[in-house]
């Protein structure tokens, strides 16, 4: 597991883009394709266009050991290339999220190469994450949006879903996620 970039070098959608497309070409290269979850910036610079640059890619890397060593070389080769982080503990595109992993996948298409397929989870996954975090200002704009994305659902059935899929760590009790949910509705819905 590589950690979270530590470099305050930002990557902007043009660059992401460039870089993306090429690691599919690696790929393609390869005759490897790959369908990967994601989260956090990169959708909200390549989805919602909410954010000019993001730090990195955050995905849940192959379970296969072949397929896994293969992505990370190749991530590394364009990252030279670019000069994004390519180092050992900080890679541009890494799978520091795998540490509470993704419990799910959408149909959401974040990025889309022949042989690299970005995915994000689904938007309660990821609001009950931004929810739990609610770090900053970015957290709760964040918070907001996935919430305007989920049609067709009531509140409480939006909040268990954020109740189900919030992290265990750091623990956060019930009633201090259900009063972030509240106010993150609130936000949204302007009550």
């Amino acid at each position: 597991m590589y950690q979270y970039s530590s470099t305050s070098k930002q990557i902007s959608i043009h660059t992401l883009t460039k870089a993306l497309n090429r690691l599919g070409d690696l790929l393609q290269k390869e005759n490897k394709r790959l369908e990967l979850t994601c989260c956090w910036g990169i959708i909200s610079l390549m989805y919602f266009h909410s954010r000019a640059m993001t730090q990195d890619v955050d995905a849940i890397f192959p379970a296969n050991p072949a397929n896994k060593q293969l992505l990370i070389k190749l991530i590394k080769q364009v990252g030279e290339e670019m000069g994004l982080a390519a180092d050992e503990k900080s890679l541009w595109f890494n799978d520091s999220v795998s540490f509470f992993g993704l419990e799910t996948t959408s149909n959401v298409i974040i990025f889309q190469h022949p042989f690299l397929v970005l995915k994000a989870a689904s938007w309660e996954e990821l609001l009950a994450h931004k929810v739990h975090a609610s770090r900053h200002d970015k957290d709760i704009q964040d918070a907001v949006r996935l919430l305007k994305e989920i049609k067709g659902k009531e509140k409480e059935q939006i909040y268990k879903a954020v109740k189900k899929y919030a992290p265990f760590t750091p623990h956060v009790p019930e009633p201090l996620l259900r009063k972030r949910f509240e106010g993150v509705w609130n936000i949204a819905f302007k009550k």
